[in-house]
């Protein structure tokens, strides 16, 4: 089995690296754009207008309630029949990876928006301060201080989540490792291989996501805020 396995990681590193290097290419570009939907979600969730704030809660519990899997099939298929506008297999993914990560991030800046002490928000209306300045220069950098971790986390998961598109074609890591399979019928060598690539990159973010924690623990969030703009 292991001299398979190595042959088999050998003869087509080639499709495991472009693979691979899809998939980290696919979660970067998803979670960018899902850390500022996500934002203005959350802003949208603590907006004063009762419509407002429940319309842009019905849209998060829909992205964060519904299987990644489904949102990918509905995006690629249903979408366009509502939209009128076709997407490629990537875009899909995209859309469908952006939807699912600002629905748990708009939670964890609501959550992170909402730890900040009133006080801090009086103390910047007594001073004439607007409330997008306010939320630009006081709470949002220490909101996105505190939720350091479940950033990271969200990362993770969308890292995860990138191993479904595959079922529209798209060329991640685990498209590529059905092509191997169909070639070599090795399944157990190919996707034994593809789980230790997510196991391995997955743990190696947990152990970033554990050393961040402790350090923002350490600084404290008004610490550690300062510390990044010096």
């Amino acid at each position: 089995m292991l001299d398979r396995t190595f042959t088999i990681i050998w003869e087509y590193r080639q499709l495991f690296l472009e693979g691979l290097g899809f998939t980290i290419v696919l979660s970067l570009v998803s979670i960018v754009i899902a850390l500022a939907t996500g934002v203005l979600s959350a802003l949208g969730m603590l907006a004063r207008w009762r419509a407002v704030r429940w319309l842009v809660t019905g849209l998060v519990e829909f992205c964060r309630n519904t299987p990644i899997l489904v949102l990918v099939v509905w995006v690629h298929y249903a979408l366009p029949e509502i939209t009128g506008i076709k997407t490629s297999a990537v875009a899909s993914s995209i859309i469908a990876l952006v939807m699912q990560s600002t629905g748990y991030l708009a939670e964890e800046y609501r959550a992170g928006i909402e730890s900040i002490e009133k006080g801090q928000f009086e103390a910047a209306k007594s001073l004439g301060m607007t409330y997008p300045r306010l939320m630009r220069r006081i709470v949002l950098p220490q909101a996105v201080a505190r939720m350091v971790p479940g950033l990271v986390n969200q990362f993770v998961l969308c890292f995860k989540s990138t191993s479904v598109v595959s079922i529209i074609a798209v060329p991640d890591l685990m498209y590529h490792a059905n092509v191997i399979v169909n070639e070599t019928f090795l399944a157990m060598q190919t996707y034994t291989i593809v789980a230790l690539t997510y196991f391995l990159i997955i743990l190696a973010i947990s152990m970033m996501v554990q050393a961040a924690s402790r350090r923002v623990a350490f600084l404290g969030p008004n610490q550690a805020i300062l510390q990044q703009s010096i």
